[in-house]
């Protein structure tokens, strides 16, 4: 493999292990994969998890997921969420560095912040997907009824990030797999 090319299997591979990596690691770091694990094998069911659902949630969902998880789950939710307020400066970072390397690469072949701007959008989505997560949870209540003390406006907001997370981010790294395969089919320009 001559240097370009390893060079643009590392910018593609560094930011996807980054992301299917540190994902796990928040898991089992805030303890929510013992706590689904626990609960599964007890018999209980546990939804998607919030930050997963492509199509978003509304408020009887967020009920539905945080009540399946019970206190203790709410509480290592709740340090969940506090942890992934810092995982979009790792993969946020390995991808804008990849981006940015392959760009150059390239001979800047369209303005930067066509790469830059989804990549701010959809970080600052992600951060306000979890604040948004972590002030509503506070409010929830188990035994209410209803949603309890949830506001419906802010968990669509929660929601709507997190649709726009999911989608850009899915997109930046297309977009990367395919600048990727620019290089490894035309070679370094």
């Amino acid at each position: 493999m001559t240097g370009t090319t390893l060079n643009a299997v590392i910018a593609l591979g560094f930011p996807i292990a980054v992301l299917l990596g540190g994902g796990p690691v928040l898991n089992r770091i805030s303890g929510r994969a013992s706590t689904i694990k626990r609960l599964t094998q007890a018999g209980h069911t546990v939804p998607k998890p919030l930050n997963m659902r492509w199509l978003g949630y509304g408020p009887a969902a967020v009920r539905i997921y945080w009540r399946a998880l019970q206190k203790p789950g709410r509480l290592t939710e709740r340090t969940f969420l506090r942890l992934d307020l810092l995982f979009p400066f790792l993969y946020g970072g390995a991808l804008s560095a990849s981006l940015w390397w392959v760009w150059v690469t390239l001979n800047n072949p369209f303005p930067l912040v066509w790469l830059t701007a989804p990549l701010a959008i959809a970080l600052a989505a992600d951060w306000t997907e979890n604040l948004v997560q972590l002030n509503q949870l506070g409010r929830f209540q188990d035994g209410s009824e209803g949603d309890g003390n949830l506001q419906g406006a802010w968990i669509r907001v929660s929601s709507c990030a997190t649709i726009i997370k999911l989608w850009l981010m899915s997109s930046l790294y297309v977009a990367l797999g395919l600048l990727v395969w620019d290089i490894l089919t035309t070679g370094e320009r």
